[in-house]
């Protein structure tokens, strides 16, 4: 920070119109991180004690915005109608609000951590000072007595009194004389240190006082992040209930499969053979369900499993198998609802894949995985267990999971599966995408029909 542009505390700026007053910092307080290093420890100017002042205003003034901006946001939920498209919008607004106040919550937290450290360093250096002060105090004035003693027992009452004679009362005031010439630095440095001390024990309050508002503050940030969630939560139930059908639309369209092309299977891989596993394994360790087939939690049609893992979570192999598709063209932390990116629509970055379980083949995919650790290719083989992708949060999703969907294609070939896929490149294998009426449940044993993935992965 150059001093030469070091102007401390804040200036007001006019407004013009319908604007109201906004508080305009002399200091570029952008480097939060920064600034919270330098603001945490103790200070040792009263300028940049202001500054410090003027940067904890610029924070304040940061968590108000967003705390109404959360405002606003939940009073669009509670007026929210059937609308998908708001929904989707609102969503992303969400995200962005809920990206906000974590970061807030972090620095909070941070901030918390490093005062409680340099608290502590600082009241280990005032009872340091504090000794050395009192050292030096009972070093001087032992010493001025010994100077004292070899003049008189008590130099100023010997002097009004009245010396033996001049000789005598100019030895006196010599002797004087040469205990302040001999301790005058000393002492001068003695009353420095006094006053750095009382300057770090003012430092120490206002430390602590900064402390206990940040604590005041990771409470009310953290309130606010519940009510976020809550608040998300229902948008995401509403959202459940009404998307099926825009989804269903959306992937019905003709697929472009030029565009897609480079992450598909070829004809060429037709006369691949699968041999065939007795069973299926787990292919995501660790999380949980969050939403299962055939619905949503809050209602909606749902038409595969959800399994809630962090991101970068290894997705392996269930079976033996053939990569069908491919592709991760998105971030991995990019979804949010409405979010329509990748193939499927709004799968985000995805993998399709056959295998042979017990002699029937299987098509199975995985959704919203990550952009970092998509470990195949189209028409590479792979083996029961081997990694294949990374969980992410990609797409249409309110989090992140991964989206597994499973079908049964019965007693068709290797051969037929890759020359149906690699003409139309359908994830859902004639099945549709709105309807539970072609489950494996309904169909009476007519396949390609959808499989719940619960029957294998639970």
């Amino acid at each position: 920070m150059k001093t030469t542009r070091k102007i401390f505390g804040l200036v007001w700026a006019v407004c013009v119109g319908a604007a109201c007053l906004l508080p305009v910092y002399a200091e570029d307080y952008s480097n939060t991180e920064e600034w919270y290093t330098k603001c945490t420890k103790p200070q040792t100017s009263e300028s940049d004690v202001k500054a410090c002042e003027g940067f904890q205003q610029y924070q304040n003034e940061k968590r108000q915005q967003l705390s109404s901006s959360i405002n606003n946001f939940n009073e669009s939920i509670a007026t929210l109608e059937n609308d998908v498209e708001r929904v989707a919008s609102l969503a992303q607004e969400q995200k962005a609000l809920a990206e906000q106040l974590s970061a807030q919550i972090a620095e909070t937290e941070n901030a918390i951590a490093m005062l409680d450290t340099n608290i502590r360093q600082l009241e280990n250096e005032i009872q340091a000072k504090q000794a050395e002060i009192e050292m030096w105090d009972a070093q001087i004035k032992d010493r001025m007595r010994q100077e004292q003693s070899s003049l008189g027992t008590n130099m100023v009452i010997d002097l009004v009194m009245g010396s033996k004679d001049l000789n005598d009362m100019l030895r006196r005031i010599s002797g004087i004389e040469r205990i302040t010439e001999n301790d005058q630095d000393q002492i001068e440095q003695l009353n420095k240190l006094k006053a750095e001390l009382e300057v770090q024990r003012a430092e120490v309050v206002r430390l602590k006082e900064e402390q206990e508002a940040h604590r005041q503050q990771l409470e009310n940030q953290k309130a606010e992040a519940k009510a976020l969630e809550e608040s998300y939560n229902a948008l995401v139930a509403q959202y459940e209930q009404q998307i099926a059908e825009l989804q269903a639309q959306k992937r019905a369209a003709q697929a472009d499969m030029d565009a897609i092309r480079p992450f598909t299977i070829t004809t060429a891989m037709a006369g691949t053979v699968l041999s065939s596993v007795p069973g299926f394994v787990l292919p995501i360790s660790g999380g949980g369900k969050s939403a299962g087939t055939w619905a949503y939690p809050s209602g909606g049609l749902h038409l595969g499993l959800d399994w809630a893992v962090p991101i970068g979570t290894p997705v392996v192999a269930p079976a033996d198998g053939l990569i069908l598709y491919a592709a991760n063209p998105v971030p991995s932390n990019s979804g949010y609802l409405g979010n329509w990116s990748g193939y499927p629509i709004g799968g985000g970055n995805t993998v399709e894949m056959l295998c042979n379980v017990n002699g029937t083949l299987y098509a199975i995919s995985f959704a919203h995985l990550s952009q970092e650790g998509m470990a195949v290719s189209a028409g590479q083989m792979v083996s029961q267990g081997q990694v294949i992708a990374a969980t992410g949060n990609s797409g249409n999703t309110s989090g992140p999971h991964c989206h597994i969907e499973v079908y049964n294609l019965g007693n068709m070939s290797v051969e037929q599966a890759v020359q149906r896929f690699a003409a139309g490149a359908d994830f859902a294998w004639g099945t549709g995408w709105n309807t539970t009426s072609t489950s494996c449940e309904a169909t009476g044993g007519a396949t390609p029909c959808r499989e719940r993935p619960e029957k294998f992965f639970s």
